[in-house]
């Protein structure tokens, strides 16, 4: 990288009022119309233009009774002026929208649930209403979420709130229950399946230590039973949904995302026996905006924030 002392600019002494001189001297090709329009007398801009050609050494303009006409050297040099103070009006009006928060990248993490209505619902309203905004959605588990927002690699997210110790203080702020049910693809399972049989069942399902797979294990502590032991560990939604499409395997997913599915006929709700649904969502935390210090936002995510909660209204949060 150059040093600033080595810019042809810095030799020249070239000063940020030479740049809508030559765009006014090029538009008007008159010295004295130019400075009325820039607000200065016609002596002060001709000293401004001497500068210039003394700086560069080259003659800009030739002198002539009516007016005065660029040289080649002027040329090329209002042609670049131009770009540079249109350059200037674009980044001034970019400063300011960055302050407005229309433009600008912001970071969000989210657990499932949301991906099935309300993430989509606030894109859907950043493009309406901020379409320069860029987005960047992370999906992860609460745990793994609260670490990433912990360590500023992520401005807010959407899940739920466990206090660890080490953690900078978070503000949580509560938005929806995500009830679990029992699914598999459409057509396996055409009665209602106790307990007892969802116990020898084949699953795939999320790692131990997750908060789903903590509720899916805690229903059949509750009942004296030890969790199922045919499962298949997986985390990836896809892989999930393959899964289930090629074998005789359930799964535990948010009732929202089930839904989803079920309307493009790729996954099915397996009638349970009574109380296993209440049971599988007894303990289940609610999920809900969790932020470091909101204050502390930049002016995008505040407006991304604002909006995501008027689509949680919506939605009907708590």
């Amino acid at each position: 990288m150059k040093t600033l002392s080595s810019s042809w600019f810095v030799r020249a002494r070239l000063k940020s009022r030479h740049i809508p001189m030559l765009v006014a001297l090029g538009e008007t090709a008159n010295l004295n119309r130019a400075a009325q329009g820039l607000g200065i007398s016609q002596p002060a801009l001709s000293k401004l233009l001497k500068e210039l050609e003394d700086g560069l050494d080259v003659p800009l303009f030739e002198r002539h009774a009516r007016g005065v006409v660029p040289t080649r050297y002027g040329e090329a040099m209002i042609r670049h002026a131009r770009r540079m103070l249109t350059g200037l009006e674009n980044a001034f009006d970019e400063v300011g929208a960055l302050r407005r928060g229309e433009q600008g990248s912001v970071r969000i993490g989210t657990i499932l649930t949301p991906c099935a209505e309300l993430l989509p619902e606030l894109i859907r309203r950043v493009k309406q209403y901020h379409p320069a905004l860029e987005l960047s959605i992370h999906t992860g588990s609460s745990r793994d979420l609260l670490t990433l927002l912990n360590d500023d690699q992520l401005d807010f997210v959407v899940a739920r709130y466990f206090a660890e110790p080490g953690r900078t203080e978070l503000c949580f702020e509560p938005l929806h229950r995500e009830p679990l049910c029992v699914c598999a693809r459409p057509g396996l399972i055409g009665r209602e399946m106790p307990l007892a049989e969802l116990h020898e069942a084949d699953w795939v399902l999320p790692p131990p230590g997750s908060v789903l797979r903590e509720a899916f294990d805690a229903l059949f502590q509750h009942a004296g039973m030890t969790p199922p032991r045919k499962v298949v560990n997986v985390e990836n939604l896809l892989l999930v949904t393959t899964l289930l499409e090629k074998n005789a395997m359930l799964t535990v997913l948010p009732r929202d995302v089930v839904e989803h599915y079920a309307r493009y006929g790729m996954l099915a709700r397996v009638e349970v026996g009574a109380g296993i649904e209440s049971g599988l969502n007894r303990d289940l935390m609610v999920y809900g905006l969790i932020t470091r210090r909101e204050d502390l936002l930049s002016p995008a995510a505040k407006r991304v924030l604002a909006l995501l909660r008027e689509g949680a209204q919506a939605h009907g949060a708590l």
